[in-house]
């Protein structure tokens, strides 16, 4: 039987506790609503509770196939806000504020009901914490991810959109980002605790990522957190009771025979040539990966690299057509003389390293070696 559509609304309940009843296959979602309305009639009641609702076409607009948009509607007495769940369809394909007709009714259906419950968990969280909550505060905070009901994907890009980052702290949030998101999808601010932490680790162990990567990442998820904190929208830091590891320094380097191995294998994917290529070309110059990613046409002046470092802001000089027989110039010379080719579409750093690894094993190089290598490397070859 198919459900009829509602106005979601604590108002509604007659128990402890309210629930979203969704069709057959949909899960139950509770919350404690009477908590939040005994706090919110404390107030002065100059602000109505708003009502929530699944509409379809409501600006009468049909795109170029036909197809409508479907919205939750937040009203606030006469007022009303639209969110979009960026979902279209067809009007037969719409009845009773559900989805019908399409081979996917339920999930679609269990999709929209998870939008609309993000969009009312901002104002809970507002009333938990004793404030009532205006249409166009709930827009707002909707649009800009500050509230602890937001995801931690928008709340890190909010984030990298203010203050002057470098381009290297924007990518690695960048990864934490897709990571997270990867991890567990739509994850709030509020969901991240002790538990979420740690099986977070236990997550990125389990695909392999070597020990200085899962260190980093859970770094720039506590500045995460300590940013959310910060602004007050959660009330405490989630690594209180958490000791992230110290990197571990690592000195192995590839011998010149193993380099030779490496600049030799044949029948490369296209990651593989990239990643290789990118290493042989830190090993020739000794730059940092943040160096060499960053590397384009401009900083090659007559025989010479000449590039502000991305960590220290010091410019260096390398020669290229000299050290190790030109190798570094041979190799930029394979790219038609422009080595942006190579190093713009150079992966993250974790992923050159995980790609790297069954290439050190056909060169015969052990465990331990990693892209930082090539800078020991460098240094061994010099010093030989």
């Amino acid at each position: 039987m198919c459900a009829q559509r509602v106005d979601y609304s604590p108002t509604m309940c007659t128990h402890s506790h309210r629930s979203l009843r969704f069709s057959a296959g949909y899960q139950q979602v509770t919350t404690a609503s009477n908590y939040y309305l005994t706090k919110y009639s404390t107030m002065k009641k100059k602000i109505e509770k708003i009502t929530y609702r699944l509409v379809w076409n409501h600006a009468h607009r049909l795109n170029r196939r036909g197809e409508g948009l479907v919205e939750v509607e937040a009203r606030q007495g006469r007022r009303r806000r639209y969110f979009s769940t960026h979902t279209y369809l067809r009007p037969e394909n719409w009845q009773d504020g559900q989805v019908v007709g399409t081979p996917d009714d339920q999930m679609r259906n269990y999709a929209l009901r998870q939008q609309l419950w993000q969009v009312e968990q901002i104002e809970l969280e507002f009333l938990r914490r004793g404030k009532a909550v205006s249409l166009p505060l709930l827009a707002d905070s909707y649009r800009e991810g500050t509230t602890p009901a937001a995801r931690i994907e928008d709340f890190i890009t909010q984030m990298l959109s203010d203050g002057n980052r470098r381009e290297m702290t924007l990518q690695n949030y960048r990864s934490l980002r897709s990571d997270l998101s990867r991890y567990r999808q739509g994850a709030l601010l509020s969901d991240v605790d002790y538990q979420f932490i740690t099986q977070y680790e236990r997550w990125m162990k389990s695909r392999s990522l070597g020990h200085n990567t899962i260190v980093s990442r859970l770094r720039l998820l506590h500045a995460v957190m300590n940013e959310a904190l910060r602004r007050d929208l959660i009330e405490q830091d989630p690594f209180r009771r958490i000791k992230i590891e110290q990197m571990q320094s690592k000195h192995g380097y590839v011998t010149t025979q193993q380099l030779r191995r490496l600049e030799g294998l044949q029948r490369l994917t296209p990651r593989e040539q990239t990643c290789r290529d990118i290493f042989l070309l830190s090993c020739y110059t000794g730059l940092r990966y943040s160096d060499v990613k960053t590397l384009r046409q401009e900083h090659l002046q007559q025989g010479w690299i000449v590039k502000q470092m991305v960590k220290t802001g010091r410019t260096v000089q390398v020669p290229t057509d000299t050290l190790f027989n030109g190798k570094a110039a041979a190799l930029i010379s394979r790219y038609g003389d422009d080595i942006g080719r190579l190093t713009r579409q150079t992966p993250p750093n974790a992923t050159v390293n995980k790609t790297l690894r069954p290439l050190f094993q056909m060169c015969g190089i052990g465990d331990g070696i990693t892209f930082h290598s090539s800078r020991h490397t460098f240094r061994n070859a010099l010093a030989a």
